[in-house]
């Protein structure tokens, strides 16, 4: 960390502004991660259409989510360890760059029977997004200094949220107005734009341990190493569970959304899911705003992660007694917003609770963690919707329900590790 970083340890909390002033650095990685996701927004939002418009079955959806899920989720096994152990800005060039290449098979789709390369292509970008998540994760706390993380990890988290909202909201306008091809066209350059102006930044790295023997088997004791620190770690065990918590359930209401966006009186589908993912997009963007100024009282984050997933999950009960009109956006930025606020203070909390030598790997667990259950999540409504006795409005008020259930439970369990952490925390204080 530089001086002008150290220097700035001292001071209070910086705001986003200053933060974008002062720290040339996190300046322009903000500024590509913002080009290439909110160009992958883009994308995502003409896959959505494409398939629901080759495709009359529920599974259909559910598949591609589910697919995308399990392509982050296995990879996460190893990236962690790679983001250790390589340099991390060139992890993310390369993942960009080569994002940029596999799209190209979706420019010449001819129909129906080309329904796999889609799949193909979508578990592609999720293995490249596998390898981005974790170095991005890990990048963090080594380009701000500590009055500075709280601030960057709200940015980063708004960022992705506004792109979600800006992308699939521009995403659905242009889909619907010239074709799903200029959506992956813009996500193309997006990526290749995003990849030149991170091979200008400088980004550090702490000097990864020398290992012995084949890449295989010394990747294999990184990551027995990982999970072995994780496991013995109770703080860092206790959070690493908070998304993946709010994705047992939210899996499955996000994918609903779709086809409550597919089915309700929006227009036409691309503008239907369009809206409501805009609408999730600006939620969780207003989450982390709202945890940077709202939640200043770090004690209180790890009991909150709990509340927030029954939030989100009551919010989703509102939305299953409700008449699906474009009134719904409300309660949906409503319940995103919980989920975004779990969000940027689960990311803090393992950031501040781990060293840097290990972060990488212990990124790649969260993430692994979340969209495994995300994938579950999402598999579960697909085949509850297409077969299950339920109608879809009665699956969204059953998945709300036990979301909110999770949370409860969730709080009660972690609770009274963290109480002891803060005892602990008073006596060493008081102490020194």
């Amino acid at each position: 960390m530089n001086t002008g970083l150290l220097e700035r340890h001292m001071q209070e909390e910086v705001g986003f502004i200053e933060l974008l002033r002062v720290n040339p650095i996190f300046r322009r990685y903000w500024i590509a991660n913002s080009i290439s996701m909110l160009g992958e927004w883009f994308n995502t939002v003409a896959i959505f259409v494409l398939i629901e418009s080759i495709s009359t079955s529920a599974l259909a959806i559910s598949g591609i989510i589910v697919l995308r899920m399990f392509a982050l989720a296995i990879p996460q096994l190893f990236t962690g360890v790679i983001a250790d152990r390589y340099s991390r800005k060139m992890l993310l060039v390369v993942s960009n760059i080569a994002s940029a290449l596999v799209l190209i098979p979706l420019f010449f789709l001819r129909g129906p029977q080309d329904l796999w390369i889609i799949y193909a292509v979508s578990g592609g970008l999720m293995f490249l997004h596998a390898i981005y998540i974790p170095a991005e994760n890990a990048v963090m706390p080594t380009i701000t200094a500590e009055n500075e993380l709280l601030t960057a990890n709200a940015l980063n988290s708004g960022t992705w949220s506004a792109s979600l909202a800006i992308g699939s909201g521009l995403g659905g306008i242009v889909v619907a107005a010239w074709g799903v091809n200029i959506a992956f066209a813009i996500n193309m350059l997006s990526f290749i734009l995003a990849a030149l102006l991170l091979l200008q930044i400088d980004i550090p790295k702490t000097k990864a341990k020398k290992r012995v023997g084949k890449w295989w088997e010394s990747s294999l004791l990184e990551v027995k190493e990982g999970w072995s620190i994780i496991l013995s770690t109770p703080p860092v065990r206790r959070i690493i569970t908070a998304k993946a918590m709010w994705g047992l359930f939210g899996g499955g209401l996000v994918y609903m959304l779709i086809l409550i966006g597919a089915e309700g009186g929006f227009g036409n589908i691309a503008t239907g899911i369009g809206m409501l993912f805009a609408a999730r997009g600006i939620g969780t963007g207003l989450g982390p705003i709202l945890a940077k100024y709202a939640f200043t009282n770090r004690e209180i984050w790890p009991q909150l992660l709990g509340w927030l997933v029954s939030i989100g999950g009551l919010g989703y009960c509102l939305i299953g007694f409700l008449e699906w009109t474009p009134w719904i956006v409300i309660i949906v930025i409503i319940a995103h917003a919980a989920s975004g606020v779990n969000w940027v203070l689960s990311t803090v909390l393992l950031q501040e609770r781990s060293e840097d030598e290990w972060r990488g790997r212990l990124f790649a667990t969260d993430f692994l963690l979340l969209t495994t259950i995300l994938g579950l999540s999402t598999m579960a409504a697909g085949l509850l919707v297409e077969f299950g006795p339920l109608t879809l409005r009665e699956a969204v008020l059953l998945f709300a329900a036990l979301q909110i259930l999770s949370g409860l439970i969730w709080t009660f369990l972690v609770s009274p590790g963290e109480k002891k952490l803060r005892n602990e925390n008073v006596v060493n204080s008081q102490s020194n």
